[in-house]
């Protein structure tokens, strides 16, 4: 049944709209419309004080209970009014008893939306908000006397008190009406604000009854049965429904905020509603005086007084927003900071000290502070000079952690006693890092010490070693020295006896020529021995030359006559000096005919190709032999591909050197010297080339070298 009331009482109200709309009017309906009026206040009244004991928020309580007293203080004015119209038969003429507890419910209903809570800490909030609410009242009572109260009393159709009682309700009924809007404007939880604006859509329907009733006695002298007594009622409901929103959010918490840019946009409007009363008043005063042609001189004074107050009030929002800056700076810090009076009691407190030794309404400075002179004699030393030194701080708990505490004396002509204020700042950290600090300065000199000592021992190591080694290199470059001589010498016996060799050589070969051709009568066991030492001779001959072309490469007395030469015909010529057509007919020649002639010298080019294409032969007795050429960056690079045994990574960097042989045993069925690879690098080498061996055992040799191209000339 509670819960319906509102759709009730509604009802009835629409019932008796539409009696008024549409009979006429009548001394009982004028009656029924009082005794209804006081049904909808006690009922709305009733339901408003039961719905009271459901807010839960209790910090908003006191204000809701003024507005219920204000509903039953209007109740009992209605209430008085009835009683007096049925002992009288008349209507109460003002002023009245009536009118005196109807004053009283407005007082009720100021107060309840004056200390309405709103969350603002700063003592500058609190006093631009009086300034607020002074600039709207004033504004309100100003555009009242210039549009109502002024005309009527020029008009002169009423005496003067009978027009303050007439006014009185309208013009308190706008008060509230802005004070509400204000209010609904400045509150963050969604109930909350929804109550408000509701209550402020009763204090628009009082308006409108107060000032229909108003203008029924300017008109007629007489009040009652008319749409004034629909819109009090409306007042009467709405006010006990805005109790009604507010009781069912059981939840309610009004610090809560739904929706940050609403509430934004709400506040900027706020900070509006003074200017813009403001300006409505000294507009009104302008466009009377451009109409009349007259100037309002009450008109005016409102306009200053409201001008000074506003200017007042911006000075006091600079100050707020100073104000707030530096309460959000002494806030943020970790630092305890606060401010006491000269028995050291504490004034203001940050949150950091709030936090570190509790929140008590009584705290002093010597409940948590421990100093050896004493808290008394620190403070009196303060107030002379200032004071600061190292202090323990009593934390919640009883537990102590230094602190740095700093206090210096405020000085306040208007004060008898000082005050002072105060930071401490918290040296745990600080001992903590010194405490860390002397022992790592510690570890450090004996990790010196211990370096010390190994350096020693390592510059006494050194020095031996170095004595050996010095030794050692000595003794190296004299086996190098030995080494050079011993080559040397072996280069010269080499050099020496394969010179020496060459004269009998051709004198054996010459002579066994020279039996073959003049002794055909000789048998053929003798011929062919003589062949086989003809052909022994040759090899040996050859063995010869190549190592006194060798000694001459490494002695740099080989005669080269560089020259443009064509590799294809090179190739061409090397392969007919080979007898064995049949082994010849593998090879396969791909040199491109518009490759550059190459920059070598002939002999040793041929020499080159010729022992390449004797070990590809020689080592790769099947398969074919592949002779390929190309040009990159002005060099000639060719490649010699066979698909033999192969040569091991290992071997392929050593096969260069001279003697050198892959198979060195006694039952190898191919003879050489070790002589050909060493004389094909040295003679690269010598025209400015480069060779090289790729491939792996098992499967080929790529022999590739490169020589310069004679376009480059």
């Amino acid at each position: 049944m509670l819960s319906s009331w509102p759709l009730l009482i509604l009802g009835a109200i629409m019932v008796y709209s539409l009696w008024v709309l549409l009979a006429p009017a009548t001394v009982s309906r004028s009656q029924f419309a009082v005794w209804l009026s006081v049904f909808v206040g006690l009922a709305g009244s009733l339901a408003a004080t039961i719905l009271l004991n459901n807010i839960q928020n209790r910090t908003i309580f006191r204000s809701w209970q003024l507005l219920v007293i204000t509903m039953w203080i209007w109740t009992a004015a209605v209430s008085i009014e009835a009683l007096v119209w049925i002992i009288t038969g008349a209507p109460i003429v003002a002023p009245s008893m009536a009118n005196l507890l109807e004053l009283a419910g407005y007082l009720a209903a100021f107060t309840a939306l004056v200390i309405y809570p709103i969350f603002q800490p700063e003592r500058f909030g609190r006093l631009r908000e009086a300034l607020d609410m002074t600039i709207l009242i004033i504004a309100v009572v100003a555009l009242a006397w210039l549009v109502l109260i002024e005309p009527v009393i020029n008009i002169g159709v009423i005496l003067p008190h009978r027009i303050f009682w007439l006014a009185m309700s309208p013009v308190f009924d706008g008060i509230l009406l802005l004070l509400a809007i204000r209010l609904a404007l400045l509150i963050s939880h969604p109930a909350e604000k929804r109550a408000v604006l509701i209550l402020a859509g009763g204090f628009i329907f009082l308006f409108l009854s107060d000032l229909g009733s108003s203008y029924q006695v300017l008109q007629r002298e007489s009040v009652g049965g008319g749409l004034s007594e629909s819109a009090w009622m409306l007042c009467m409901t709405c006010m006990g429904f805005s109790l009604h929103t507010l009781s069912r959010s059981l939840d309610f918490e009004g610090s809560t905020l739904e929706d940050d840019t609403t509430q934004n946009r709400g506040l900027r409007a706020e900070q509006l509603l003074p200017i813009v009363f403001t300006y409505a008043v000294v507009g009104f005063i302008l466009v009377d005086w451009r109409l009349s042609g007259t100037i309002n001189w009450v008109g005016i004074g409102w306009a200053a007084v409201l001008i000074m107050l506003l200017f007042a009030r911006q000075g006091v929002i600079a100050g707020q927003r100073e104000m707030r800056q530096y309460a959000a700076l002494i806030n943020a810090t970790a630092d305890l900071a606060f401010i006491c009076d000269a028995d050291g009691v504490l004034q203001l407190t940050n949150p950091a000290l709030r936090n570190a030794v509790g929140d008590s309404e009584t705290l002093r400075l010597d409940n948590f502070v421990q100093v050896d002179q004493g808290v008394s004699d620190i403070l009196d030393r303060a107030n002379r000079e200032g004071w600061s030194g190292e202090v323990s701080i009593v934390k919640t708990g009883g537990l102590t952690f230094p602190a740095l505490l700093s206090l210096q004396p405020l000085r306040d002509m208007r004060q008898a006693q000082p005050l002072f204020a105060g930071t401490a700042h918290d040296l745990t950290t600080i001992r903590q890092r010194e405490n860390d600090l002397r022992l790592a300065l510690k570890e450090i000199e004996a990790a010196r010490l211990d370096l010390a000592e190994l350096n020693q021992e390592l510059e006494t190591k050194v020095v031996e070693r170095t004595v050996e080694l010095e030794k050692t290199v000595a003794d190296l470059e004299r086996l190098n020295e030995d080494l050079k001589a011993l080559d040397r010498l072996k280069s010269e016996f080499v050099a020496l006896v394969s010179h020496e060799l060459r004269a009998p050589l051709t004198n054996i070969k010459g002579g066994i020529e020279l039996i073959l051709d003049r002794s055909p009568e000789t048998s053929a066991s003798t011929n062919e021995s003589l062949r086989l030492v003809q052909a022994e001779t040759a090899r040996l001959a050859k063995f010869v030359e190549m190592i006194l072309d060798l000694s001459a490469l490494e002695a740099g007395k080989f005669h080269l006559e560089i020259q443009p030469l064509s590799l294809a015909e090179t190739v061409k010529h090397v392969m007919d000096r080979f007898t064995d057509q049949e082994q010849v007919g593998r090879v396969h020649v791909a040199i491109p005919e518009e490759l550059p002639q190459v920059l070598a010298d002939k002999e040793g080019l041929e020499s080159i190709c010729f022992h390449l294409l004797d070990n590809a032969l020689k080592y790769a007795p099947d398969g074919d032999i592949v002779i390929a050429a190309d040009v990159e960056n002005s060099t000639i690079i060719v490649s010699l591909c066979d698909e033999g045994p192969g040569i091991p990574i290992d071997e392929q960097v050593k096969v260069f050197d001279m003697f050198h042989r892959l198979d060195t045993t006694d039952s190898r069925e191919i003879y050489g010297y070790g002589l050909g690879l060493p004389m094909v690098a040295r003679l690269i080498h010598a025209m400015d080339g480069e060779v090289l061996i790729q491939g792996h055992a098992g499967e080929g040799t790529r022999v590739q070298f490169t020589l310069p191209s004679a376009d480059e000339v």
